[in-house]
């Protein structure tokens, strides 16, 4: 894919990234980009980048969580000492806030890599150097702990969220009142009768916790809905 921003429709310019890590420049084997993210614990937009499409995937998984209020993409390195003494640096890919507090870091590999004992050997060695100023945890993602749909999912989400319709929404609250569950996405957006909004406005939804559905596999028309959280 091409270095790209992806402008999420801000009223104001958003902040730079925060990386302090020279982002790698992109090749025939990965990719690299960034999204302007405006998250709650944010007053302003910012911009926050992605050095793979591994990495774009899971960003957008974790924008979706609902509970994340600041995410740092490259922040500060760790130094540590590996097996075999040397002393060496470690950048965290992700370092989120979440609304409880708590603070994770984020590693994020491919499974190949990541089942490899000299990977597991080191981020035993970086959790150890880890201080508490800098996180409450550190945390491995590989492409095994998601599906490509639940991740495209995710990355709907973003998108639907920048034209978010209120009046629809309302809409949607008078319309879950009146019908029984499960019932399927596109029989509910049709009874909104919100125009392009109708779909928009139920997918929202589901992530804002009012509905649920199985979210590892593609939501579409056909998918069916829940009403609040499925436990």
């Amino acid at each position: 894919m091409k270095d790209e921003i992806f402008d999420c429709g801000a009223d104001v310019a958003p902040l730079p990234s925060r990386a302090t890590r020279r982002i790698a420049k992109r090749s025939k084997s990965s990719s690299r980009g960034g999204i302007v993210v405006h998250l709650p614990g944010w007053a302003r937009p910012r911009i926050v980048y992605f050095e793979s499409k591994l990495e774009q995937r899971v960003l957008f998984l974790l924008l979706a969580r609902g509970d994340v209020i600041d995410l740092w993409e490259q922040p500060p390195s760790i130094t540590f000492w590996d097996e075999g003494g040397r002393r060496r640096t470690h950048f965290c890919d992700f370092l989120i806030r979440l609304s409880s507090g708590r603070r994770v870091a984020i590693a994020i590999k491919p499974a190949k890599l990541a089942s490899r004992i000299s990977f597991v050997r080191d981020l035993q060695c970086i959790r150890a150097a880890m201080t508490e100023d800098f996180a409450d945890d550190l945390v491995l993602i590989t492409d095994q702990d998601f599906t490509k749909a639940e991740a495209l999912n995710a990355e709907r989400f973003h998108e639907f969220s920048r034209s978010r319709n209120e009046m629809a929404f309302e809409r949607l609250r008078d319309v879950i009142r009146s019908i029984s569950f499960p019932t399927s996405v596109g029989a509910l957006a049709k009874s909104l009768d919100a125009g392009d909004q109708s779909f928009r406005t139920v997918f929202i939804a589901i992530y804002e916790g009012l509905l649920s559905v199985d979210r590892t596999i593609p939501i579409d028309t056909d998918t069916a809905v829940y009403l609040g959280v499925v436990q």
